[in-house]
Formats: C-alpha cells, structure tokens, sequence
C-alpha cells in the first residue's frame, strides 16, 4: 500500500524545488502556483522487493527517500492553475496535469510517454502524449474545455488532500488497467 504525505522538512523541500527547478519555471510561466510538495511511500522493504525500479528511478533523477524499514519513498512537487481547476504533478519522468469533473471523470495528461491505457469503462480519460509542458498545458486545457462542452463540470481541486484523491483514484482505476 502506498501513502502520501505533505513534506514539512525544509530541506528535502528545498531539494525537491532545486530538482524541479526547469519544470516549475515553465509551469510559473503558463500561471501555475505552487500548491507543496509530496512524499509517495512504498511498503516495508519496498526498496529491496522494487530494486529494478529503483534502479530506473536513479537516471531520471528522481528524488529518493529511504524511510525505515528499507522503505522507498518518492519526493514530487505540486502546482496548481485555476483555469481550469489543474494539479501538476512534477516526477522524473515529466509532468502530469490532472483535472477532476463533478461526474467523477479524471482527465490525466502528461507530457512524457505514458504507457498507461484505461479501460472502457474507466472514468479516467488520458489525453495524447505532449512532448513538453508548453505544449502539454495548452492540449490539456482544451480538452478539459471540450469536456465541459459535453456537460461536464469541472470540479475545484485546491488542496493536497484533493490531490491525494484524484491520485488514489488513478492508482485504483490503474490496478485494472
């Protein structure tokens, strides 16, 4: 099981806003605030049962933590925009840019190649690969604008506690997948 939880050590946050220091510039640019920073935990051990992926982790840069027992933890940063109501999600691999409707729909959109797909009957709707956040934030914007012409209204998501559970959803949904 995972879990989240806000960083509150100035340090590790410093880190991080360092590490993303390229993408938060370019989400700052496109009217983005940071919203804070977030620490995904893995289970007991999780960093020897995942080595492989820890190993992949190291080349993209990612921020690693190591909590006790042998626990891997992942540090990301949050930004939100309020037109529309979007997170961002900084990870090594890229951006991902996350808005929720009333009706439960999820739209993901990232701009780096995801190999996700979600199910027919999923209320997760992943847009097409971006190459960077500029071109990534506009095609995700207009998405969500058709999506509202479709009825869909979009839901306010300000919070980390928001955050976590349009995260929690997508790891669920994902199981699946």
């Amino acid at each position: 099981m995972v879990e989240h939880a806000l960083i509150t050590d100035l340090n590790l946050q410093s880190l991080v806003r360092w590490r993303y220091k390229t993408e938060t510039a370019s989400l700052e640019r496109l009217g983005f605030q940071t919203l804070g920073f977030s620490l995904e935990t893995e289970g007991p051990f999780s960093a020897l049962f995942k080595l492989p992926m820890l190993l992949l982790m190291v080349p993209k840069r990612e921020i690693l933590v190591f909590p006790r027992p042998l626990r891997l933890a992942v540090a990301t940063l949050l930004l939100r925009h309020s037109d529309p109501s979007t997170i961002a999600l900084c990870m090594g691999k890229g951006v991902k840019f996350y808005t929720a409707f009333t009706d439960k729909t999820l739209l993901i959109s990232s701009a780096f190649r995801s190999y996700a797909v979600p199910l027919p009957t999923s209320q997760i709707i992943r847009s097409a690969l971006s190459p960077s956040v500029e071109a990534a934030w506009p095609a995700h914007r207009e998405h969500a604008r058709q999506l509202e012409g479709q009825a869909r209204l979009i839901h306010p998501t300000v919070s980390f506690d928001e955050f976590l559970e349009l995260s929690r959803r997508e790891e669920d949904l994902s199981q699946y997948e």
